[in-house]
């Protein structure tokens, strides 16, 4: 109730706004001391929160001419945060948030953000953004955001308990068939040899969770189209079936945990690592791995293999690509008469998105130190890897911005930086293995992350609760497989079928198509 009180707050004041700022005959772009000033308003994971009076901030407007007035906010409180920003009609220059959901969409239309089309050839970082991610920051053909970059091919992927494969005599499951197989020999032949039936062949949480598609053709995205030809939601599918009934016959055998349905996703983990689970998730990442020291400290003989994605019956083969940005940048519309001011903001943010490979993050490159901080108050080099310091926050200026290394670059080659990044072995060998996997498999790219529709927006939480819960049942057994049919025309009436009929509308108006690429 609170948010919606908001919301509505926010759509009810914002107009006023929009009006105002749109009688305004030019933006006043400077602050008291002649310095232009620009404010921003975003979330933060850092701790502690950076703060508007810091050395990084000094290093900033040194560096760019600028009076930078940032205000930071945690990011569990950020969502009310905005909201009442947008109400109060003091909307700063520069509005983060972490994706483009569906308050992005309304305060677009309603035009409290700038159009930058105009604006983005201009500067060197933001040309190799992609098509598909552009796409997602637009509305009616504008690009509202400079989106931030993050591996479209990362994410949670399957891994492997290798050694338990080895020591049972089976091979790497490559179809739902042998993922059954394996799965209940790992719960019921003792694949840990201590003489207990204590095992978990596949990890599964509450609310399916992580999603055990295996690839593109089984998952909820949107791949597979209905007799009239339209593209439909993953739920609904036949690979979705297929991949249900695996799920019941796993169970049937006794490879799943017995409390899987109520279990929380951070259990699971607890287990894999405590060498109770044979099949789980992980992703690539600095120091990602690091957690398998308790792993290999319990199961000296523990070895973990990536999953590649199962070929499908069309003869499809991979993973469903990641959104590739997370977070973004809107410009307040109040811009619109300041293009100095505008192109000083994308000055700043394209500067700090460059992409620096890992080999080339120490003090000696000059880019790398200022952004961090310095060497000794941003961030320190142990065993010639740059860590970040209690304090990095207070001295890093790119805390103010990326919040991390790493910009827009040609495919996804920047996930090899962390192996160098990590300093652990267990947390090297594992990235190792997954980026290994990843760059050589195949993405599809969901099309409907490419538009906004607002029957999507307004109905499909409301149907993927429905329909995570009745899929449920069918795993345990609660409601038998045959009834596949039955639920489908249920989640149709619910509202499924006219969310299909407006996503494929603004894809084909859009000519917006779901499509394969290739991670490196």
């Amino acid at each position: 109730m609170k948010r919606l009180l908001l919301l509505l707050l926010s759509t009810i004041l914002l107009v006023g706004i929009l009006g105002a700022c749109s009688s305004e005959k030019k933006t006043n772009s400077s602050s008291k001391d002649g310095e232009m000033k620009i404010t921003w308003f975003d979330g933060t994971w850092e701790t502690p929160v950076p703060e508007p009076g810091s050395e990084g901030v000094k290093k900033i407007n040194e560096k760019f001419g600028v009076s930078f007035e940032p205000q930071y906010i945690p990011f569990d409180l950020y969502t009310d945060k905005l909201a009442v920003k947008m109400a109060s009609g003091d909307i700063p220059d520069v509005i983060g948030d972490e994706l483009a959901g569906a308050n992005f969409v309304k305060w677009a239309k309603q035009g409290a953000f700038l159009p930058l089309n105009d604006y983005i050839n201009e500067f060197e970082n933001f040309k190799a953004i992609p098509d598909s991610v552009w796409d997602a920051v637009s509305v009616d053909g504008n690009k509202y955001a400079i989106p931030l970059y993050f591996p479209a091919s990362g994410g949670k992927k399957p891994v492997i308990r290798k050694d338990w494969l080895d020591k049972l005599g089976l091979e790497m499951p490559t179809n739902f068939e042998e993922l059954v197989e394996v799965a209940i020999a790992f719960a019921t032949e003792d694949p840990d040899g201590n003489g207990k039936d204590d095992t978990v062949g596949l990890g599964l949480a509450k609310g399916m969770v992580y999603d055990p598609s295996f690839g593109t053709y089984w998952s909820s995205t949107w791949y597979h189209k209905n007799e009239e030809g339209q593209l439909i939601p993953g739920q609904i599918s036949e690979g979705n079936k297929e991949k249900i009934t695996a799920l019941h016959e796993l169970h049937k055998g006794g490879a799943l945990d017995k409390d899987w349905s109520v279990k929380p996703y951070n259990d699971v983990f607890k287990d894999f690592y405590a060498g109770k689970v044979g099949i789980w998730y992980e992703q690539p990442g600095a120091g990602k791995g690091a957690d398998f020291a308790s792993l290999w400290k319990i199961s000296p003989d523990a070895e973990i293999a990536a999953l590649p994605a199962f070929e499908a019956p069309d003869g499809s083969q991979g993973f469903v690509a990641g959104g590739g940005y997370y977070r973004m940048w809107m410009l307040s519309a109040k811009l619109k008469e300041d293009p100095e001011k505008v192109k000083k903001i994308l000055e700043m943010m394209d500067y700090m998105a460059k992409y620096i490979p890992a080999e080339e993050q120490t003090p000696d490159n000059e880019y790398f130190d200022w952004t961090m901080g310095g060497e000794g108050k941003g961030y320190t080099m142990e065993d010639g890897v740059a860590k970040n310091t209690d304090e990095f926050s207070k001295y890093a200026p790119i805390a103010y911005f990326n919040q991390k290394q790493g910009g827009w670059i040609e495919g996804e080659k920047s996930m090899l930086d962390y192996e160098v990044q990590s300093q652990e072995p267990e947390a090297k060998e594992f990235n190792k293995i997954m980026v290994d996997m990843l760059l050589d498999s195949n993405f599809y790219i969901n099309p409907v992350g490419r538009i906004h529709s607002t029957v999507y927006n307004e109905k499909i939480d409301e149907l993927n609760e429905y329909a995570t819960n009745e899929l449920s049942k069918m795993v345990v057994g609660q409601r038998p497989i045959s009834e596949w049919d039955q639920f489908v025309e249920e989640y149709l009436a619910k509202g499924g079928k006219d969310v299909i009929t407006d996503v494929n509308n603004q894809l084909k108006e859009e000519k917006v198509e779901g499509e394969w690429v290739h991670s490196k």
